[in-house]
């Protein structure tokens, strides 16, 4: 008799446990949902604001032997900090463009991370050096268009507002052919934070 109140309370004691590992086990997973969850609010949120930041966008087709008209006046909205966004900078792009293929000038653009600050420090500190605009492309990161430069002097450009604060940057020049989109998305695209 006493070997079966054993092996009885040796099945309620395993018992016990597995109940503890499905509960314990049931908490964790409804805390990873809660989680991503909140993530992929926040990842929204940012989405929202990056399209109404294309609001008007007008693009200019670049086709070097036809001469592109000039897109619309109207500015682009203004994402956050006063500064314009992505579509600021694809405007911005798309009339330095036009120039520079009209003129045969060099074009650079330069993006910016910095390191502990927010995009609104960082904006000041790179018109300081650069006196040019900015455009915010990400919470702690700036794109500057530099008509007339390359990229060796676009990445001294960003040197010089490594000086100021702690960031980190790439530069890249127009090719040939190239238009506002392509060289954003070059710009933007993987690697942002290299130089």
């Amino acid at each position: 008799m006493s070997l079966d109140i054993a092996l009885i309370v040796i099945a309620v004691v395993a018992l016990a446990e597995i109940a503890f590992l499905v509960v314990t086990s049931r908490r964790r997973h409804v805390a990873r949902a809660r989680r991503r969850l909140e993530v992929l609010t926040d990842v929204a949120a940012r989405i929202d604001r990056a399209v109404a930041s294309f609001g008007e966008l007008t693009l200019i087709a670049s086709d070097d032997s036809v001469e592109a008209a000039p897109p619309s006046p109207d500015p682009a909205p203004l994402v956050e900090d006063d500064l314009a966004g992505r579509a600021g900078l694809l405007q911005e792009l798309a009339l330095d463009i036009a120039g520079a293929h009209s003129q045969g000038d060099r074009l650079a653009a330069a993006v910016v991370r910095s390191e502990d600050g927010d995009a609104a420090t960082l904006a000041r500190d790179a018109r300081s050096v650069a006196d040019v605009p900015v455009y915010t492309v990400g919470p702690r990161a700036v794109a500057l268009v530099l008509p007339g430069l390359g990229r060796a002097d676009a990445l001294g450009v960003l040197a010089r507002i490594a000086t100021r604060c702690p960031s980190s940057g790439r530069a890249v020049e127009l090719e040939s052919g190239e238009d506002a989109v392509e060289l954003a998305a070059r710009l933007l695209g993987s690697g942002t934070a290299g130089a």
